[in-house]
């Protein structure tokens, strides 16, 4: 299962805490990435804020990831599950189709 999870800061981290929070957060993106499951990872630019690809066996192991993501107290977490487009398209055309079909026989 894949997951786009989009992070925008609420409210700044103490200043006392900014270099901690960032080794913790290296930490975390490395720890996701080296294990696979962690797709991809960026920061947005100019902004504070990022976000990430991740891929799962299941919705606990998001919620267990996402427990210990570093900037959680201070962030607005967005979590998205992703579908492929060919398949998702696949599946709204047969089902507007079977609509269709549906109307013309009435």
């Amino acid at each position: 299962m894949r997951f786009l999870v989009v992070s925008k800061s609420t409210s700044p981290f103490p200043p006392d805490m900014a270099l901690g929070m960032m080794d913790a957060m290296l930490g975390w993106v490395e720890r996701y990435e080296s294990s696979g499951r962690m797709e991809q990872s960026w920061a947005f630019a100019g902004t504070q804020g990022g976000g990430g690809i991740l891929n799962v066996e299941s919705t606990e192991e998001l919620d267990e990831i996402m427990a210990q993501f570093p900037f959680a107290p201070f962030s607005q977490i967005d979590v998205y599950p992703l579908a492929d487009l060919r398949h998702s398209i696949e599946k709204n055309r047969e089902f507007v189709a079977s609509m269709m079909a549906a109307m013309a026989a009435h």
